[in-house]
């Protein structure tokens, strides 16, 4: 059963599903008995909320069981699967994972917030290059780390660049062909210790 599903979401699909179902025929003497019934509650206290609802519910509870029909399980089932399946970014904010949430609600609140000063700056009079140049101070921190990414990059590209191709491309494949050990060696492992038990 999918664990990503809501409550909510299940309730409406099976009640969808409820709903295509053929109406069922109440059986015989059923609307007599329920009129016999109602018509003997004549008393203002037999006449209760609470006992007509505790009445109904009795004779509610007496009608047989119904089938479901072919396939309603495996359609169900069917579409529990399939939205186990959908990715997380293509659901609603709630499913995402928790640090996407934060970054993005951290990059929201930094644009909402950019907005309302350009906002207020400009209601004031301002010159747009006042504004532009209120809002990249306020921004300056993101100028520093694109600056440190792009330092990393380049100091990270001349170091590779000085090492002869024969070290780089050697020094790949042992890497390689060290986790494909790593990995025989565990399954290997596993088979021995786990799948013979």
């Amino acid at each position: 059963m999918n664990q990503k599903m809501t409550p909510e979401e299940l309730e409406k699909f099976i009640h969808r599903e409820l709903r295509a179902l053929p109406p069922r025929k109440a059986p015989a003497g059923f609307e007599a008995r329920m009129q016999a019934a109602l018509a003997a509650r004549t008393t203002p206290a037999a006449a209760s909320p609470v006992r007509l609802e505790q009445l109904v519910h009795r004779e509610l509870r007496a009608l047989p069981l119904r089938k479901a029909p072919a396939g309603f399980e495996a359609r169900v089932l069917a579409e529990i699967e399939r939205r186990a399946a959908v990715a997380w970014y293509h659901k609603s904010w709630a499913y995402w994972p928790s640090p996407v949430r934060a970054a993005f609600l951290a990059v929201g609140t930094g644009f909402a917030a950019a907005a309302v000063a350009a906002f207020y700056l400009l209601s004031q009079g301002a010159a747009a290059e006042t504004v532009m140049h209120e809002v990249a101070t306020g921004f300056g921190w993101l100028h520093r780390i694109g600056t440190a990414v792009v330092w990393t990059y380049h100091f990270g590209r001349e170091r590779v660049g000085d090492i002869p191709p024969l070290w780089l491309y050697g020094g790949i494949a042992f890497i390689a062909a060290m986790y494909a050990t790593f990995v025989g060696l565990g399954a290997a492992a596993y088979r021995y210790l786990y799948r013979n038990n």
